[in-house]
């Protein structure tokens, strides 16, 4: 008889490794605000569904964000009208080199790099449907010492 395969760590969690994740958006036009994110935010279009599109999905590096198309424009609420801070929050390895890629591009920049009490410098951009998305990075920076 074989013994039983143990695929559990010492705290009982599974060594199955999360890959990546992905934010889901209600949007009222997915090619519309596609475009926003390709040409500003500089994600790429990895699939897209439907003519006209009712579902894509954009990504860079890490960040994957899923769109798809709702006629109920009334089901789009993002969080900073819940009282919220951002829809989508991404770690990155240079803020201020993305915050001014981002700006260069024309992007609504809510709030501009800063250095939170919580050790994270980041910045904020709203896009054309109202949604928030944070960048940041661990700080002061490895081998940073300025603020």
């Amino acid at each position: 008889m074989m013994e039983a395969q143990n695929d559990t760590t010492e705290t009982g969690m599974s060594e199955a490794a999360f890959i990546r994740s992905a934010t889901y958006l209600l949007v009222p036009d997915v090619s519309a605000l596609g475009s926003y994110y390709g040409e500003v935010i500089g994600l790429q279009c990895d699939y897209s569904a439907g003519e006209p599109a009712e579902f894509a999905i954009y990504s860079r590096g890490g960040l994957a964000i899923m769109l798809r198309r709702t006629a109920n424009v009334d089901l789009i609420c993002p969080i900073e009208k819940q009282g919220g801070t951002w829809d989508v929050f991404t770690w990155v390895a240079d803020v201020e080199a993305l915050h001014r890629e981002l700006a260069g591009r024309g992007a609504d920049v809510i709030y501009t790099p800063v250095v939170q009490p919580y050790g994270i410098k980041e910045f904020a951009v709203r896009d054309p449907v109202g949604y928030v998305l944070g960048f940041g990075q661990q700080w002061p920076a490895t081998g940073d010492s300025s603020s």
